[in-house]
């Protein structure tokens, strides 16, 4: 059975007045974050190449199955987010930072600002042998994280290492631009 944005909405709206009794997670009521790192068997060009190309993301991206939008700081993109067992939820990052080969971050919310927040960071790092580091995290603020922890932080989890795999696969392909040649 999946489960609706609305419904998880609403879950969070009506399950905030409980955390009050729970006990803070290690980082805090309102604060907690995600990290997760993989080594990819292609170079940051590469590995760029893959992450940048929005339009090809339902071919291989298991957690952000839909995207849309210029990849350029300041610029907002227009995402449908898929967590294991949960309906996709679309939500429209603005982009904070776009550096090529070296970082992608943007920051994301539900509803308006300070409710539930995610500055979501893609970091490349050059390996010797042209392979690369990818250092994926989201740093999570707001007031509903409380409850939004228990409900959603395994499927998240889950995904950034579903999408890690995916990535590191999808950029150790060869380029077929350049297989053509």
């Amino acid at each position: 059975m999946t489960r609706s944005p609305f419904a998880f909405s609403l879950l969070l709206l009506a399950a905030a007045a409980c955390a009050a009794d729970a006990d803070p997670p290690s980082e805090g009521w309102f604060h907690w974050s995600i990290a997760t790192s993989v080594e990819i068997d292609a170079p940051p060009a590469r590995v760029w190449e893959v992450l940048v190309d929005l339009p090809a993301y339902p071919q291989w991206n298991p957690f952000i199955v839909e995207a849309h939008g210029t990849v350029a700081v300041g610029e907002k993109l227009s995402l449908r987010m898929a967590l294991p067992g949960w309906d996709p939820m679309p939500i429209e990052p603005r982009l904070l930072v776009v550096e090529p080969e070296r970082e992608l971050r943007w920051k994301g919310q539900l509803f308006v600002p300070g409710l539930f927040d995610g500055e979501h960071v893609f970091a490349l790092i050059a390996l010797p042998g042209g392979r690369t580091r990818l250092d994926h995290s989201e740093a999570f603020a707001g007031v509903l994280l409380p409850i939004a922890r228990g409900l959603i932080h395994e499927a998240t989890v889950d995904a950034f290492h579903a999408l890690d795999a995916a990535l590191a696969a999808r950029a150790a392909q060869a380029d077929p631009a350049i297989v053509g040649r």
